[in-house]
């Protein structure tokens, strides 16, 4: 079993991070981290290379996710303006070649069905809904299912740093729990 960590925040020690960090601690699989602020990843620049070709012209960190050999993909991320961090809607729009490949090419590039599991964390008095719908229009692009019980918040973070929110770290637990089941 391999999963995959898609962190979308730009604190390393911040609640995301303190999420990860016990998500981790918990799950039994082998994980890979992606940071979509320090790894490097280049947004679609629209060059239209996949209208032709299967695949990107791009040739980052990005690679590793197109390896598509993950059982569970995470999102983390902050929420922000009621979405996704920029870096992630970013990362995103490299899905750009399943589009491509599908409608354009009529040659759909195939994808291992996968576990998804979304965690995001803000203070404030933003929802999260637009960021769970960014999220799942990602995972639907990663060919990974997103079930509502796999969905963690951590929203009030201005009053009670996530490490401290019970109620998030009682679902990650329970969370690992399913991964490790698979």
């Amino acid at each position: 079993m391999k999963t995959l960590i898609i962190n979308g925040s730009p604190r390393p020690n911040g609640d995301t991070a303190s999420l990860l960090k016990n998500f981790k601690q918990y799950i039994g699989s082998e994980t890979v981290e992606i940071s979509a602020y320090r790894d490097k990843i280049s947004p679609c620049v629209d060059c239209r290379r996949c209208w032709e070709n299967q695949g990107c012209v791009i040739k980052d960190d990005m690679q590793k996710i197109y390896a598509d050999d993950f059982d569970a993909v995470v999102i983390a991320s902050p929420v922000y303006m009621s979405n996704l961090t920029g870096p992630v809607l970013s990362l995103a729009s490299r899905f750009q070649i399943y589009f491509a490949a599908a409608r354009i090419l009529k040659m759909p590039i195939e994808r291992r069905a996968k576990k998804g599991i979304l965690m995001l964390v803000g203070g404030g008095d933003g929802g999260a809904e637009l960021a769970i719908e960014s999220a799942k229009l990602i995972f639907k692009m990663m060919r990974a299912t997103l079930n509502d019980e796999d969905i963690i918040l951590s929203l009030q973070t201005d009053k009670i740093p996530a490490k401290d929110d019970l109620v998030a770290m009682e679902k990650l637990r329970e969370v690992a729990k399913r991964i490790n089941l698979l």
